[in-house]
């Protein structure tokens, strides 16, 4: 083998070796840092206050056209109302917070405990 071919085969196996290798060392260095960890939890909250406002929608428009009695229109619209209001009252305290040095929390996790603070605000209301 001549030594233009030599060459030439090594520089392809760096190619290739980086090829392969980019996308795993991007792969570690995407992991959530604080930041972004509370970035995913402020679109997380603001994904749930769309929902909330989509459902306060689709229930005006339910009860506009007769399909649901007033009696049940009221008591679904106030659950609706105090799980945005306490949506809105996390963003706040997220965005007045300083991100937390915590480890890294997948999406389940981050999902799960959203929705438990959401709950118990609305269960503490409720008692109120």
């Amino acid at each position: 083998m001549s030594i233009e071919g030599l060459i030439g085969a090594l520089v392809l196996v760096a190619l290739t070796v980086v090829w392969i290798g980019a996308p795993l060392l991007r792969g570690q260095a995407a992991r959530p840092t604080p930041d972004r960890a509370q970035q995913k939890r402020r679109e997380r909250l603001l994904a749930m206050y769309e929902q909330v406002i989509t459902n306060l929608r689709d229930l005006d428009e339910d009860f506009a056209t007769g399909k649901i009695a007033e009696a049940d229109y009221q008591i679904e619209r106030e659950e609706a109302v105090q799980r945005g209001i306490q949506v809105l009252k996390a963003l706040d305290t997220l965005d007045a917070q300083p991100a937390p040095a915590a480890p890294y929390v997948d999406d389940a996790t981050l999902d799960r405990e959203i929705d438990e603070a959401i709950e118990a605000a609305v269960a503490a209301h409720r008692n109120h």
